[in-house]
């Protein structure tokens, strides 16, 4: 069973390798990328163009690409993305080059499944944490993120690594919890509050491993001991945040999203509470929902020490989802990707739960695993067929940089999804068109006119409609009807946007 779980392992890192982008495009993968490249440098404030001198309102937020924001300093902007995955695709670029930041998310990837594998052991059914394995490796939302540049399957990754540490039992094993807790809180500082569960864990668990024939405590002083441990370990990660949120925000409580208000509310919860149970059920079949029936069923069973492990792991699972309940909601399953530290405890709960329900003829048993690992596989492979093609698709960035490398050095470019791929590989400056507000826009243009700077556009096919509508009334924008100057892979445009003669 191990082989075969190193196996699934090597897979996952072989798709993110394979089939995944090593483009820093849009906004996600630019922001952690180019972070990295800060971190390098040994400075994550940089200098605005044109000195914070730009006249026009929201000048510093047009002048911020995406991944970044105006800093507390005039004519300044700094990173909006939380620090842990820049710093350590710092260290990958340090040791191997350019691209190796893009090895970071594939190999923590094939972490997760390993992970998963391990923790499913500490259930006792090696099968059945196989499958859990191999349901996490062929999970649309976590096929979809391995392809990304982003921190979805890093945080992941790293609360694995503190839950199946927290199991080990010693107050070394804590201790090293602890301190894949302080990673994680880095990574993803929102979910720092999964703490709670672990520490709950370490409370009671017993010493050495647990396995499902161990009895499992309350709290004990020893359980105590090891929570403080954990603790110790874990809080450099919540300081270090803090640092730079101070650093970087000016207050150690604040973040390069904005406000708290901007981003959680209560009205959110109603379309969150619909969206997320419609969208697991529908990229992860009703296996998913044998996790809710583990404890029972594995109590029946007389499996004590794993039916308190499934309370834990869905106790984990229920503070991942409250603390994304009442956040911005979206409308497509792919951000499911907020939940995915939940996955590994689910899945391993759902996978003990149908070891339960399996026959115990070896033969039976077995052919009923293998056909939940190819209905898992199909179903999920179906779902996140386009995962797949997302190094085609982001191929785009890339060719549109290499246009935009031919323009005049001092050009500056009106740009929204390429606002930051175009400064990472062309160098050319950008403004932000979701913040060039209309009746600033002539202004701005003017501005740029007067400093002797060219200006063009670089849109996608999806761009062009909305910029039409955006300006039409303020401008003429009938070059937007004219041949484009330049035509990128994948349907980028650019265009040369005539002075405004007053």
């Amino acid at each position: 069973m191990h082989r075969l779980a190193i196996a699934l392992a090597v897979v996952a890192a072989a798709l993110g390798l394979r089939f995944g982008t090593f483009v820093a495009s849009g906004s996600d993968s630019y922001g952690y990328v180019s972070q990295a490249d800060l971190w390098l440098k040994r400075t994550l404030i940089l200098e605005q163009p044109f000195n914070g001198d730009a006249p026009w309102r929201w000048a510093n937020w047009t002048l911020s690409p995406l991944g970044y924001r105006p800093g507390d300093r005039g004519g300044t902007m700094v990173p909006t993305y939380s620090p842990g995955l820049p710093m350590l695709m710092a260290v990958f670029k340090a040791a191997g080059g350019e691209r190796a930041v893009y090895v970071v998310v594939p190999l923590l990837g094939a972490l997760a499944v390993w992970l998963t594998f391990r923790l499913g052991l500490a259930f006792g059914d090696p099968q059945a944490a196989l499958l859990a394995a191999f349901a996490l490796l062929v999970s649309p939302a976590f096929l979809f993120q391995l392809m990304w540049p982003m921190s979805d399957v890093p945080v992941l990754a790293w609360w694995l690594l503190s839950v199946v540490l927290a199991t080990g039992g010693s107050r070394a094993h804590a201790g090293l919890s602890g301190f894949a807790a302080a990673a994680a809180i880095l990574t993803r500082p929102n979910l720092a509050p999964l703490v709670i569960p672990i520490a709950a864990a370490l409370v009671m668990l017993p010493p050495g491993r647990a396995t499902h024939a161990s009895p499992l405590p309350y709290v004990t002083r020893e359980g105590a001991w090891r929570a403080a441990f954990f603790v110790l370990a874990m809080l450099p990660g919540p300081v270090a945040v803090a640092l730079i949120n101070n650093h970087l925000y000016g207050s150690p409580l604040a973040s390069g999203y904005g406000s708290f208000s901007t981003i959680y509310a209560w009205r959110y919860a109603w379309a969150n509470v619909v969206n997320y149970p419609v969208w697991l059920l529908q990229t992860q079949t009703p296996f998913i929902l044998l996790a809710l029936a583990a404890p029972v069923l594995l109590r029946r069973a007389g499996l004590a020490a794993t039916r308190r492990l499934a309370v834990l792991g869905l106790a984990f699972s229920l503070v991942v989802l409250l603390l994304y309940l009442w956040y911005t909601p979206f409308d497509h399953w792919v951000y499911l990707r907020f939940l995915l530290p939940a996955y590994p405890m689910m899945l391993v709960a759902a996978a003990a739960a149908f070891g339960v329900l399996a026959p115990r003829d070896p033969r039976r048993r077995l052919a009923a695993f293998a056909t939940a690992a190819v209905v898992l596989a199909a179903w999920g492979g179906w779902q996140a067929r386009g995962a797949f093609s997302v190094q085609k698709e982001e191929a785009r960035y890339l060719a549109a940089a290499r246009f935009a490398a031919a323009l005049p050095e001092n050009a500056v470019i009106l740009a929204n999804q390429h606002s930051g791929s175009l400064r990472y590989y062309a160098h050319r400056d950008t403004l932000r068109i979701e913040w060039l507000a209309p009746d600033v826009y002539a202004e701005a243009l003017s501005f740029l006119r007067a400093k002797g700077r060219p200006v063009f556009a670089v849109l996608d096919e999806a761009e062009r409609e909305p910029f039409k509508a955006r300006y039409r009334d303020v401008a003429d924008i009938s070059w937007l009807d004219r041949p484009p100057a330049l035509t990128a892979a994948g349907g980028v445009y650019f265009y040369e946007v005539p002075f405004i003669i007053e």
